[in-house]
Order: C-alpha cells, then structure tokens, then sequence
C-alpha cells in the first residue's frame, strides 16, 4: 500500500477517484491506510516483492490508481517509472501495463456510475 500511496501522492493532490480505488484496494489485500510516512516519503522499498507476479501486480494497481482521476500527472509517471527500473521491468512492458491500466480505470468508472444510478 505505501507504494500505491506514495504514487498517489506524487502530484500533491489526492483526487476522491484515486482515494476511492485506495479504500478498494485496501479492503481487497487487507491492508491498511494507516502507513508511516517513512515508508511514504522514504526511498521506495521493493523487498516485499520477491516474485515477478508481485512486482506486475503492485504497479498495476499503482497505474489504475494514477489513471483513475483521468490525468497522468506528471509526477506520478516519474513514481512509476523509478518503481519499475527498481522492479526491473522493461519500458516496452511497463507500456503495455499502461495502456492496461488505462482501460481498466475507464472499467472501474463506468462500473461506479452504473452501481450509483440504482
């Protein structure tokens, strides 16, 4: 979670859209929103992240996350991009992990506005 959130915090504004896919990732993995800010602000971190299937998983759901206000800020691309050279995944996988992300977000949105026209 603390990779997740310090994407999101990169661009120094936490729209709704990316605090609701955060509370739905939370509840998802079981984690926790309570992270110390070392661990936020810190250099990131990718021990916890020992298989290849980890790595593809946490920046996935990092770019839903980033594209889930519908605007790639820069910083939080520069967030992405550091955390994938750390997970040692290649720019033409990353890309294709974008362009995924891209269209799940779009998903997630249309599945929140589907549910909440009850």
């Amino acid at each position: 979670m603390a990779l997740v959130t310090k994407m999101a915090l990169a661009d120094a504004q936490v729209k709704p859209e990316e605090v609701e896919v955060l509370e739905e990732f939370t509840s998802l993995f079981g984690g926790d929103m309570r992270i110390p800010p070392d661990e936020i602000y810190g250099p990131t971190n990718v021990d916890a992240f020992d298989s290849h299937e980890s790595r593809i998983i946490a920046l996935l759901g990092m770019l839903v996350v980033a594209y889930s206000d519908n605007h790639f800020h820069i910083d939080e691309s520069a967030v992405i991009v550091d955390t994938a050279k750390a997970f040692g995944i290649d720019d033409a996988v990353l890309l294709e992990m974008k362009s995924w992300a891209q269209r799940s977000a779009a998903l997630y949105a249309e599945f929140l506005e589907i549910a909440a026209s009850r």
